[in-house]
């Protein structure tokens, strides 16, 4: 059975790699993928650690994260997703903007009406919610500088890939 929400992915997940060797998609997955942000968010690394935890920020709410919107994961998948966060990252549905267009047919909570640039969907989010003191606020996470210093390394030694 398919999650009727999809997910936004801000971090190391954001690379089909790490979110296919989480998830493990089926050869009968259907997922489709598009760019996408959120508002009033701020992502920061986590200390001595490759990955990011995005926090709500007061201090510049019209603050954007960008982001993976991924629609079509199943409910074994979410799973998958929720133990791979573990307990420092909430799961919650907040507003998330697409930069690309999404077919109706992965629109399954607004009657399969298709998705333009520039709408908002409900989706899922991880959200840190653990000590703030574990992400290094000094500095914002960069994907970029993750996918060329440690993407690599992590796929080939972390046991969550097995």
């Amino acid at each position: 059975m398919t999650d009727p929400y999809p997910c936004f992915f801000y971090g190391s997940l954001m690379s089909t790699r790490v979110l296919n060797s989480v998830t493990r998609p089926g050869p009968e997955a259907n997922l489709h993928t598009v760019p996408a942000t959120i508002q009033g968010y701020v992502r920061y690394p986590y200390h001595n650690e490759p990955y990011p935890g995005m926090i709500a920020t007061k201090d510049n709410p019209t603050s954007i994260v960008e982001g993976l919107l991924v629609f079509g994961h199943s409910l074994m998948d979410r799973f998958r997703l929720d133990q791979f966060e573990g307990s420092e990252y909430t799961r919650e549905l907040l507003p998330v903007k697409v930069l690309a267009p999404v077919p109706g047919e992965y629109n399954v909570m607004n009657g399969k009406k298709p998705l333009a640039a520039g709408d908002v969907v409900q989706s899922y989010v991880y959200v840190f919610t653990g000590p703030h003191v574990h992400l290094d606020q000094t500095r914002l996470w960069d994907y970029e500088a993750f996918k060329r210093d440690h993407l690599d390394l992590w796929m080939n030694t972390s046991s969550d890939f097995v």
